[in-house]
């Protein structure tokens, strides 16, 4: 059972903050970033330039934790513990609640002192944070509410009813403004609180499609096959919709199939990667992506007038989000390939497969041709979204953070050509550390966009230049490593 017991009076709620600690624990790097981005304003001569740092990228921690710390609290609000042990749902509730708070308080106070309305940053930092928890409750929400906004929301936010809306909060918050944070926290904390279910039936299937989504969007769950069985009903259609083209290359590889060295590696890779598989990652984002041109195509033909504004209002997050999902299984690699190490011993048997140094060389190529072809794709994707957006005069490349990210990323794919062998369990901490480190060089490359007037294009073909020159020197590594299947034979020695 993995709740919390309770027990009498405070001890109940003692019980249940410590299972959270021992969660949010677990991110204890995340004072790393906060720290370093500080350092980093010291060379500013800007007044304050320290202070303000530390305080926006405290606020961005604790807006993290408080994602590490909602999981932990759903984490035990199971169906037979909200059942049948008394008053845990209540505290499960009660804590939750005060750490949301109490969290949403620090984070709006923090920024307050930077940009002053604090109040007003205490009810967006408690939205964010709530949304962080539906998200967690129900995973599927993800793109209702950080997806579809970028496409409905700027044609709406012009509408004269809309325009009205924000007036009236505008002038409540101005005449009245610890009331109408006390109204909105008492809103959202209302919703927090109808997160947590109190066991049946409903709860029951509920925990049951959360905890598989949960696995198939962590990285521990990233080696899970791209044809794990979906619940009957809208999901399921989902389901099969974003993975079109996986079970189409799978027929193929097998009606095609040979003992030859190119046919034997395309079915040992299919199965290695299992849902990171160009064929899976590949359907899902084509799919959103011709959402995202019908969405543009439509705003061109119905809306001619607001569409450019609307378009290049949107395209830095969409281009991000679309870089992000095609970039998404090179930090899924190491689990899936660990998870999958009993199947690389057998397929190391199969007639045809390569051995020794020529294994090294195959499954190495094809392991990079996976990721650049992904990537080169993601950057045409992108390229092609802001060739239809009406009135850009800056230049190929000009409002596209995805591009800073593709520019950023692409040496750090040659990361794939390591000693496979003496890879062990991955590690969360490692991927942590790479991920806060790839955020850390995207916004210097971002800097270096509008500070030094770098156009994304170049720093994309500085990029290319750097990548091959190393691709070149760890090239010639590869060919001394030990064969790279079964992954972590060595990883004792």
């Amino acid at each position: 059972m993995s709740a919390a017991l309770p027990l009498p009076g405070l001890g109940g709620h003692a019980a249940v903050l410590r299972a959270m600690a021992r969660k949010v624990g677990r991110v204890w790097w995340l004072i790393l970033p906060v720290l370093g981005a500080t350092a980093l304003a010291t060379m500013s001569d800007r007044p304050l330039a320290v202070a303000g740092t530390f305080c926006v990228t405290l606020a961005i921690a604790l807006h993290l934790a408080w994602w590490a710390a909602a999981n932990a609290l759903l984490g035990l609000n199971d169906p037979l513990s909200a059942h049948l042990v008394p008053g845990q749902l209540r505290r499960l509730r009660e804590s939750a609640i005060g750490v949301f708070l109490v969290l949403a308080a620090a984070c709006g106070g923090l920024l307050g002192l930077v940009f002053d309305h604090a109040l007003a940053f205490t009810m967006g930092a408690a939205a964010m944070m709530l949304s962080f928890a539906i998200c967690l409750r129900w995973p599927t929400m993800w793109l209702v509410i950080w997806v579809l906004p970028w496409i409905a929301l700027p044609p709406l936010r012009e509408l004269p009813l809309v325009l009205q809306a924000v007036d009236v909060a505008r002038e409540w918050h101005a005449r009245q403004p610890f009331t109408q944070t006390g109204a909105v926290l008492l809103l959202l904390g209302a919703a927090l609180w109808r997160l947590f279910q109190s066991g049946g039936a409903a709860h029951a299937e509920s925990w049951r499609l959360r905890q598989r989504l949960q696995h198939l969007m962590t990285v521990q769950g990233s080696a899970v096959p791209a044809t794990t069985a979906w619940p009957r009903g809208p999901l399921a259609w989902l389901g099969r919709c974003f993975q079109w083209a996986h079970p189409l290359w799978r027929e193929h590889l097998l009606r095609t199939a040979c003992p030859t060295t190119a046919s034997v590696t395309a079915r040992a890779e299919f199965a290695t990667l299992r849902g990171l598989h160009w064929s899976a990652t590949g359907s899902t984002t084509v799919l959103l992506f011709a959402v995202f041109l019908i969405a543009e195509v439509a705003l061109l033909v119905f809306l001619p007038d607001r569409a450019g504004r609307v378009i290049r209002a949107a395209l830095p997050g969409l281009s991000i989000g679309l870089m992000s999902a095609m970039i998404g299984p090179f930090f899924g690699l190491d689990a899936t390939l660990h998870q999958t190490r009993r199947e690389q011993a057998l397929l190391t048997l199969v007639p045809g497969m390569p051995r020794g140094i020529a294994m090294n060389r195959v499954i190495g190529l094809r392991l990079l041709r996976h990721h650049l072809v992904l990537w080169a794709a993601g950057v045409l994707m992108m390229l092609v979204m802001q060739a239809l957006a009406p009135g850009q005069d800056d230049g190929p490349g000009s409002g596209l953070l995805g591009l800073n990210f593709a520019a950023v990323a692409l040496p750090g794919t040659l990361l794939i050509w390591r000693d496979w062998s003496r890879q062990g369990v991955p590690k969360g901490a490692r991927t942590a550390m790479l991920t806060m480190l790839m955020v850390a060089l995207v916004g210097l490359s971002v800097g270096a966009t509008s500070h030094w007037h770098i156009p994304p294009l170049w720093q994309l073909a500085a990029s290319i230049l750097v990548t091959a020159v190393l691709g070149a020197w760890r090239w010639r590594a590869l060919q001394r490593m030990a064969p790279f299947w079964p992954v972590g034979r060595h990883a004792g020695g």
